[in-house]
């Protein structure tokens, strides 16, 4: 440890990179100095802070190429002993410095422990520098991987709604070109028209409505088929309801009729308002 100046000792401290001796001797300096504490805690701090900045491990060649590097550092050469204070310079002697002037020169010791503890530094930022790139690429990775899915998701669930759609209209065409279909027509209390087509034999009913007002947000048209004067869900109407022929769901085993009704949202288990009116099933 430099014995003028112990402060220049702080980073290699830190780093573990004093002789045993000299660790020593700084550990009782420190245990006095606050200002060789708060610089300590600082570069623990900081180290600490390099450190955790990498998620992977270094590779293993990491420090036999620092110590590598720092062996290949030239070094200050050793102070020249003093001459005696009674020799006289020569002619060509340097100037001595101005009276007053300390001048104070890093042995190679001292110069080893800075370019080790520079060493490690700047391996210590490429490592943190490295651990940032992997995790902006997982990073990357991953927001690709929910875009992917969600994308395959949008895909199956436009291909299910495809399907649906499909199988709706096969429904409907059997209906419409069964052999028994009947179709009525019934005029609703607020002037609309509804028609009903259905197909006993094939246990299936649609329902086309024109006329019908545009209702408010969070209510839509229900329709019921009539079990013996009881209501029973057959569905709920498109947003747009006149240009698309709905198909009920349900049988008509015991229904006589089809009532339109406004409800809620979503649906409701019975009506909740009074019905357009209903569209007799005649046998």
């Amino acid at each position: 440890m430099n014995a003028a100046d112990p402060h220049e000792s702080s980073a290699a401290y830190v780093l573990h990179a004093l002789p045993e001796e000299e660790r020593r001797a700084f550990e009782e300096h420190l245990a006095g100095c606050e200002q060789c504490q708060e610089e300590v805690a600082e570069l623990r701090a900081t180290t600490a802070l390099l450190g955790r900045a990498t998620a992977e491990q270094p590779p293993g060649a990491l420090r036999d190429r620092v110590l590598s590097s720092v062996a290949a550092t030239p070094q200050e050469p050793a102070p020249q002993e003093s001459r005696s204070r009674t020799e006289k310079p020569g002619p060509h002697a340097e100037e001595s410095p101005r009276a007053g002037t300390k001048t104070r020169r890093r042995g190679p010791a001292q110069t080893l422990r800075l370019a080790l503890a520079a060493s490690v530094a700047v391996a210590l930022v490429c490592l943190g520098l490295a651990g940032w790139q992997w995790r902006e690429a997982s990073d990357a990775k991953d927001h690709a991987h929910q875009v992917e899915a969600r994308a395959e998701e949008h895909v199956r669930q436009v291909e299910a709604d495809a399907n649906r759609a499909e199988t709706q209209q096969q429904n409907v065409t059997e209906v419409l070109t069964a052999p028994d279909v009947r179709l009525q027509t019934q005029t609703l209390s607020d002037g609309a028209t509804a028609s009903v087509t259905f197909s006993r034999s094939e246990d299936s009913a649609t329902l086309a409505v024109s006329g019908l007002p545009a209702l408010p947000e969070g209510r839509t048209y229900a329709a019921w088929f009539m079990e013996d004067g009881t209501p029973v869900p057959a569905g709920l109407l498109t947003n747009n309801p006149e240009r698309r022929v709905t198909l009920l769901k349900g049988t008509l085993d015991n229904a006589s009729a089809v009532a339109l009704s406004v409800e809620p949202a979503g649906g409701s288990p019975q009506p909740t308002t009074t019905p357009l009116g209903a569209v007799p099933l005649y046998a």
